[in-house]
Formats: structure tokens, C-alpha cells, sequence
């Protein structure tokens, strides 16, 4: 138990890469678990494994390694595993692999290496390179953006080498380039949800070869996000955003937001109808949407299939607290890590100290007419530090 206590820590936005280096001097192996209770992602993209290997990252995941998990992975970064008639010998081998139940994670690991360089003539570098891609990408997700808390759980890793091992530190600097990059060209690029759309006129006119032409015909033809074409190409997202800044700099393309983007969906959940009016008119006045629900049984009845971004809950209602209903809000593995607000009119240290236990946050209901500016303001800042993307 001291070993797993002395390995875990809280960090705020922005440091966790010096935390991280605290620890870098020390032969770790198993697994770093972060928890960012503020990621507006899904439930599982709530939790980021690190995994080392003797004080080396091998890994970097929403789960711990596995032989499924690795293949996803090059198949992401390395083109040559997207060609079709790849795919189709890939499908056969994952069928012959899920069969060896078993063989231990490293004999698959090791069978599906073998597999891949003899498949497409892949070098250790380039699957080297690949996951070390992947990692980054990683990084720029997690490492900057999110607070949140780690806990080291020390395992086993038997590794396939000379695959995996990187140096943090030098994981570390590049991500902290790519991070200053990536900051640069949120000015011109604010999501890679984003479409391009081509602007046929300033393609006609540009200096551009017909294999140019037809490159960027091919690529914004489909309707896909910037996100989608970096995947579907087998590229970094960020070099992907470069190549697209400066076609935006050149005004060979326009971007416009995805069709299937929606606005994050907020529920609401209390007993009075004239709150949860007011809630949903002013919150849905910011770009969210709003489901309300009036006490916690038309919630629970839906429960089971929500995807919300944040729950609001009122604490005092008749049957079923707040509290009692965040315990049933954890039960569904798709919740739980979804933000929870408790909301309630009593400002006592003993409602903010309970709500912080469950691991929510507190939000005082206005009492007075004076109150309600104060109210909007920290609502507002609440909701764009919860579902900050």
C-alpha cells in the first residue's frame, strides 16, 4: 500500500509534465491512470494509461496494452495497412489471434509483430515510429489541457523488444513543441471537427499541378472533418492541420463546422418546474441544449441509455436526494465520469463538503434578486472549464 500512496497525485491544467518528470528517474514498470473528471469526452476517454517499461513509455491508451489495442494503432499511422486487400488479410490474422486465448498478451504481441513486417514489409522503424505517433497525439490530448489526479499501479510488462521503449523526457520536449504549434494555429483552425470545403475559383487560378488539383479535390470531396481525413490518409493530426492552415492562408479552402457536431447536451434534474425553466432558457441561450426533468424518477427511466456532457442535480427533493442519485448516475459505466454539478439554495459547508466527497462539484441556487448576476457568471465559467474541448 505505500508504494501505490507514495505514486499518486493530483495536478492542475498545465502541470503534469513536470509531475511526470519527478518520477522519470526512477525504473518504473506497470501503469500510470490518470482521471480527468473535466474531459468532455466519452466516459472511457475519461481515463488515459501510461505504461512503462523499466522507466520507458511503451504505451499510451484508454486501456492497458493489449495485442487488439496495438494493431488499431498501426493501422491508424502506417498507410500501407489500409489498403484494401490488407485489411482483408489483417481481419483473417485478428480471427487466428482471438482464438489463441491461451497465449499470454506478449506471445500475441510478439505473433502479430512477425505477422505485420511479413504482411507489408514493415521495419521495426516504422512500427517504432507509428506508435511513437500515436503516444504524441496522445499527449496533445491529455498532458496540457485537463486537471485531474494519478495513481501508479506497479505490473508486470513483458514487452516485445526492440519495439517499445521511448525516453519520457524526449516524449515530453517534442509534445511540448507540438503543444506550442498547436496553440498557433488554433487561431486559424479552432477544431479539427471542422470541414474543409474547397473554393473552386482560387484552385483554378493557383499555380497548382493537376495532381495538386486532383489531391485536394479528392480529399475535401467527401465531406470529412479534419479529424477523418488525418485518419484516413494515416497522417498526424497535426501535420494534417499545418498542410490545411496554410491552404486556409492561401484561401484555396474554407472550413465550416461538421454537420454531425451537435452542441453538448446538458440534464438537468429538479423538482420545481419554474427552476427548471429558467435553467433551460438560459443555459440554451449559451449553445447548449437542455433536457430537464422534473425529480429523479423521469430521469432514472432514461438513465440507462443517456450520453449527457454534465448532470445538474437539485440536492433536497422528495424520495430520492441528489446524493442518492449520484449513486445511481455511477452505477452506468457509460456515466461515470460524467461531470455532476450539485445545486442547491442551502449554502452550507455541509452540503459543499458532501457533494466534493461524491466527487461533485457545488453550485449555490441564487437566494436573492442580487444573486442571480453573480449566479449566470459562475455557471458560465463552470459549464466552458467542464466541456472545454
Amino acid at each position: 500500500m505505500k508504494l501505490l500512496e507514495s505514486y499518486s497525485f493530483q495536478f492542475p491544467a498545465q502541470e503534469l509534465p513536470q509531475q511526470l518528470r519527478q518520477f522519470s528517474q526512477e525504473p518504473l514498470t506497470g501503469y500510470w491512470r490518470f482521471e480527468f473528471p473535466r474531459f468532455s469526452g466519452t466516459g472511457s476517454q475519461n481515463s488515459w494509461y501510461l505504461g512503462l517499461l523499466r522507466g520507458q513509455i511503451v504505451f499510451s491508451g484508454n486501456q492497458p496494452l493489449n495485442w487488439q489495442v496495438l494493431l488499431r494503432i498501426f493501422q491508424r499511422y502506417l498507410p500501407r495497412l489500409q489498403h484494401t486487400e490488407v485489411r482483408v488479410v489483417l481481419q483473417s490474422l485478428e480471427q487466428r489471434l482471438v482464438q489463441q486465448t491461451q497465449n499470454a498478451q506478449s506471445v500475441l504481441l510478439v505473433e502479430l509483430l512477425k505477422e505485420l513486417q511479413q504482411l507489408s514489409s514493415l521495419t521495426i522503424e516504422e512500427l517504432r515510429a507509428a506508435l511513437r505517433s500515436h503516444i504524441l497525439s496522445d499527449f496533445d490530448t491529455y498532458l496540457f489541457k485537463y486537471p485531474g489526479q494519478a495513481q501508479f499501479f506497479p505490473c508486470v510488462m513483458d514487452m516485445p523488444t526492440p519495439l517499445f521503449g521511448f525516453e519520457l523526457e524526449d516524449l515530453l520536449a517534442q509534445a511540448q513543441q507540438r503543444h506550442s504549434c498547436w496553440q498557433q494555429l488554433q487561431a486559424i483552425i479552432p477544431s479539427l471537427d471542422s470541414v474543409p470545403v474547397l473554393n473552386p475559383k482560387a484552385v483554378q487560378s493557383a499555380h497548382l499541378t493537376p495532381q495538386q488539383k486532383l489531391w485536394l479535390e479528392r480529399l475535401t470531396s467527401r465531406g470529412q472533418t479534419l479529424k477523418e481525413i488525418a485518419a484516413d490518409v494515416a497522417q498526424d493530426s497535426l501535420e494534417v492541420a499545418k498542410i490545411f492552415a496554410r491552404l486556409l492562408g492561401s484561401n484555396l479552402v474554407t472550413l465550416k463546422s461538421s454537420a454531425a457536431a451537435s452542441p453538448p447536451e446538458i440534464f438537468v434534474v429538479d423538482d420545481s418546474p419554474l427552476i427548471l425553466k429558467q435553467f433551460e432558457s438560459l443555459v440554451s441561450s449559451w449553445g447548449y441544449a437542455v433536457r430537464s426533468f422534473q425529480g429523479p424518477t423521469s430521469l432514472l427511466q432514461v438513465i440507462t441509455h443517456s450520453h449527457p456532457a454534465a448532470f445538474f442535480l437539485d440536492i433536497n427533493m422528495p424520495g430520492i436526494t441528489g446524493f442518492d442519485l449520484v449513486k445511481q448516475i455511477r452505477r452506468q459505466p457509460q456515466l461515470a465520469s460524467v461531470p455532476i454539478i450539485m445545486l442547491t439554495a442551502e449554502q452550507t459547508l455541509t452540503n459543499n463538503w458532501r457533494a466534493r466527497w461524491s466527487g461533485c462539484q457545488f453550485l449555490s441556487k441564487p437566494l436573492a434578486p442580487n444573486d442571480v448576476s453573480r449566479f449566470k457568471q459562475e455557471l458560465r465559467l463552470l459549464l466552458s472549464e467542464l466541456l472545454l474541448s
